[in-house]
């Protein structure tokens, strides 16, 4: 019990932090381009994310190569070196369960971005985009229910 007040108290701070800090901003948005219901389908059937307790981040601009993971709670969920493919927009993608926060780590930026799973129940498609700024990167997260052409 001990413990998980412990991880609660961590995320709370790594919100707080996060939002003073002013480097991730966030935005909920369905009115882009979208692919067609099947392709979703067939994506999120792909994704092993076809269940209503999962969603997927989208790693989009921004991305060099710098070691990003992503975990809940002691569990890694992602752990890669993601490059953003300058003609999709896309560097890489990943399915993980909405029931618990998503805290997802940059190691250049030193920074921890959260996803809370109150939010990520709400939206089935997460698109994280890095803004590099001098010698920090800020991020920008949409929350949406539209996937976008991935190709």
């Amino acid at each position: 019990m001990k413990k998980k007040n412990l991880y609660t108290l961590a995320v709370l701070l790594i919100l707080i932090i996060g939002c003073k800090s002013g480097g991730v901003s966030t935005q909920y948005r369905d009115d882009f381009t979208s692919v067609s219901e099947s392709e979703k389908n067939a994506f999120l059937k792909q994704q092993n994310a076809d269940g209503t307790n999962r969603s997927v981040l989208i790693l989009t601009q921004g991305f060099k190569g710098e070691k990003i993971t992503a975990k809940q709670g002691e569990k890694s969920v992602y752990s890669s070196y993601p490059i953003t493919n300058l003609n999709t927009k896309l560097a890489d993608y990943f399915s993980f369960s909405n029931e618990s926060t998503l805290i997802i780590h940059d190691q250049f930026s030193k920074k921890d971005i959260a996803i809370p799973a109150d939010k990520a129940q709400k939206y089935k498609f997460i698109y994280l985009m890095k803004e590099y700024k001098d010698d920090t990167a800020d991020f920008s997260i949409t929350y949406s229910n539209t996937l976008r052409p991935l190709k």
